[in-house]
């Protein structure tokens, strides 16, 4: 891979601005490019960490949650994704899960190097998958590892398209907690986060994508829910798998239910008994 050091993270504005020419992106037999983007020298921001802690009720326990870490990084990866090498197009692309690995978490004022690229271009039912990855390292260690795996819906790739699954019916364990979601949930947490995706912001931008209305940010999901169970220190896992987009508004039921090594939370739609998403956290 190709290592290109960049000396600024962009803004995910800047990003999405050069998003619609990717729009037109129509790839036959797609390859991922080998780029990798360093940023060196990152830290918090006091400011944003702060907004993040109190839209997700994160708790100021002196290291940074690993999704603040993924706001912080993701505009580099996205920038990944608008270059014209990228053969995949950006807007409209469905975040289907995220897999994090921590060897130690990382102390709020602890500088770090920001690593991304793109890998595993796959087969789906519905188009084709790929990874954006973000290794951030100290002293050349690997510290944290994130991996956030989006759908292209309608791009083939040569070879036999995977059968759609069949999914078990779902029964709702018993419901420990729930969110209620109101319309502006998605403008607020792009205000924190920067992502402003459009399927996010309104029901008018998501529904020229091809969604029924704004949904959550899947980010924002998944903090609200590490928020109380991430650990401050130590080696731990966590992956989310989504399952059914937050339509919003919305009443999210949830059951967070405790393991020998962790964590597992479950989230439904609980008038329609449809899992939102599964996320599983576990300590080594």
């Amino acid at each position: 891979m190709g290592a290109q050091i960049v000396t600024s993270i962009p803004s995910m504005a800047s990003v999405y601005a050069k998003a619609v020419k990717t729009l037109k992106r129509k790839p036959k037999n797609p390859v991922l490019p080998e780029t990798v983007l360093v940023f060196q020298g990152a830290k918090a921001d006091p400011v944003k960490l702060a907004e993040f802690r109190q839209a997700v009720g994160a708790p100021m326990n002196g290291v940074l949650p690993s999704l603040y870490l993924h706001s912080l990084a993701f505009p580099l990866a996205m920038s990944l994704m608008v270059q014209d090498d990228f053969p995949l197009p950006l807007l409209g692309m469905i975040h289907l899960s995220n897999q994090v690995d921590v060897v130690a978490p990382l102390a709020e004022d602890e500088a770090f190097d920001i690593e991304v690229h793109s890998e595993n271009l796959s087969a789906h039912p519905h188009g084709a998958t790929s990874d954006l990855v973000m290794r951030l390292v100290v002293d050349g260690q690997d510290r944290v590892l994130l991996r956030s795996t989006f759908l292209a819906k309608g791009v083939r790739l040569e070879g036999r398209t995977p059968e759609k699954s069949a999914h078990p019916a779902f029964a709702a364990p018993q419901r420990t907690a729930s969110w209620k979601l109101d319309q502006g949930t998605g403008r607020r947490w792009a205000a924190v986060a920067g992502d402003y995706n459009p399927i996010h912001l309104s029901a008018l931008s998501a529904k020229a994508l091809g969604m029924p209305a704004a949904i959550a940010h899947g980010i924002y999901l998944a903090a609200r829910a590490l928020a109380g169970i991430e650990p401050a220190n130590g080696t731990y896992r966590w992956s989310i798998e989504f399952k059914s987009p937050v339509v919003l508004p919305a009443s999210v039921d949830l059951a967070f239910q405790p393991q020998a090594d962790g964590y597992k939370v479950h989230a439904w739609n609980a008038r329609k008994s449809k899992p939102h998403f599964e996320l599983d956290l576990v300590r080594s």
